[in-house]
């Protein structure tokens, strides 16, 4: 049964997903006398099936594993209909011109007819269900895959296109059980085979859990969300104590350091090592984008540098709509809340070398956001406190105490930040070794 909790999480989870259309975008240019709109459109609501799947145990307390989900639309949940018309960025058109811009004269100016050739405008206007799962076709990113220009093996764009119901897009991860040691239990060893990511230096060292797993946290004034689609852990920090149902948790929030540029946390500096620093409140994933200018913010840009609000109208950040948070019951490590959002931008800026992109503002334009939250319910909670009171809670290893853990998780916190957006490299990556292929599985 512990197996079987810990491969398909029971507890239906959702997915609320908000678009934000551009309603001023055919006045988008350096001398324009307003500033760009967005208005937010949704949430357009997903349920979610997860499942863990090729899972292979060893004997060092680790488990190698990938996953897949399933998502459906609710309608009935959902404001609005994926026959939403929604008007924003052309996100395959920046993308080309922002990966080329330090490229020859001579290059540019042949991707600019190319570009002025297929007729691409600036901007684009798509259904929400194009955006989203279905993907749409466009002559550019026919044209990248028939030169094997882009490197992006994909024949439609959208955020979620290509995800649904695959078993190798989020990767391959190897995770500690808590059976050698209970204080690594669920913190993520690997990924794709490696301990290290794209980003140098101390940013692209693994660290922290993947959402579905925590080990006890009786002290920690922080805790760390590996995300895979971001090749980097978020960090949340401990705000207070607080009671729930009965259990006392502790309060991890999302504060002026989750991206922090260096200026606050200086071991964040790395992340602006080899790219232009841009100011703290959004974190630069070009790398782990097929080196789109995808910037990761909260939504609304909220606690982010007010530089990014000014350029724009329609932002409003609200600390109880946007703050990230995550309440866990420090013995056992198990969420009593969960209020996780993320939002995506894309920078688009004036070049000069091509058509679509002179005479603009440089400007991070929202794109989209996502939320999932949650609560601990009576009957989970009431099991819990039982729990709370064996004398031996501490020797329990990941086949008891660890399984029930996985259960109570039904947010999985991580599929939302590591699976809900943009397509991911790490299918991109060829897998070519195994780990610890030379240590023997156990029989689950």
């Amino acid at each position: 049964m512990s197996f079987g909790i810990w491969k398909e999480t029971p507890i239906p989870m959702y997915l609320e997903i908000y678009l934000f259309n551009w309603t001023n975008a055919d006045n988008f240019s350096s001398t324009a006398t307003t500033k760009p709109n967005f208005v937010e459109l949704g949430p357009y609501v997903f349920k979610e099936v997860d499942y863990k799947v090729n899972e292979v145990w060893h004997d060092n307390g680790t488990v190698t594993f990938q996953q897949k989900r399933i998502w459906h639309f609710e309608e009935s949940m959902s404001k609005g209909s994926l026959l939403d018309k929604v008007t924003n960025l052309n996100v395959i058109a920046t993308t080309i011109a922002y990966s080329i811009r330090h490229r020859s004269p001579l290059v540019r100016q042949f991707v600019n007819t190319l570009i002025r050739t297929t007729g691409e405008t600036r901007i684009t206007t798509k259904t929400a269900g194009e955006l989203l799962f279905d993907g749409y076709k466009d002559p550019l990113l026919e044209m990248g895959l028939a030169l094997n220009y882009s490197g992006i093996p994909y024949d439609k764009f959208g955020w979620f296109y290509d995800r649904n119901n695959s078993e190798t897009y989020d990767g391959t991860f190897n995770m500690f059980t808590g059976a050698t040691d209970v204080h690594k239990m669920g913190v993520i060893e690997k990924w794709n085979y490696s301990n290290t990511t794209e980003f140098s230096g101390y940013c692209g060292i693994l660290n922290g859990t993947n959402g579905d797993l925590w080990p006890p946290l009786p002290d920690n004034k922080t805790v760390s969300i590996f995300s895979s689609d971001l090749c980097t852990s978020l960090s949340l920090t401990m705000e207070n104590t607080t009671v729930y149902q009965g259990l006392v948790g502790n309060k991890y929030i999302s504060d002026n350091n989750i991206f922090d540029n260096g200026t606050n946390v200086p071991s964040r500096k790395c992340f602006c090592e080899g790219v232009e620093c841009q100011p703290s409140g959004v974190l630069n994933v070009s790398e782990c984008r097929f080196g789109a200018p995808a910037f990761i913010s909260l939504p609304h840009f909220y606690l982010a540098d007010e530089s990014y609000r000014d350029s724009i109208t329609g932002m409003n950040p609200d600390k109880e709509k946007h703050e990230f948070s995550i309440t866990l019951e420090p013995t056992t490590g198990v969420p009593l809340q969960i209020r996780a959002m993320l939002q995506i931008n894309v920078l688009v800026q004036p070049d000069n070398a091509m058509s679509l992109f002179r005479n603009i503002p440089k400007t991070y334009v929202p794109m989209m956001w996502f939320k999932q939250e949650a609560d601990l319910s009576s009957n989970y909670a009431s099991q819990i406190t039982f729990l709370l009171i064996l004398p031996t809670l501490g020797y329990v290893t990941f086949y008891g105490i660890a399984a029930i853990g996985v259960l109570l998780f039904f947010i999985g916190i991580a599929l939302l930040i590591r699976g809900r957006w943009g397509n991911n490299d790490g299918q991109q990556r060829l897998i070519t070794k195994e780990v610890n292929n030379d240590v023997p599985i156990i029989d689950g």
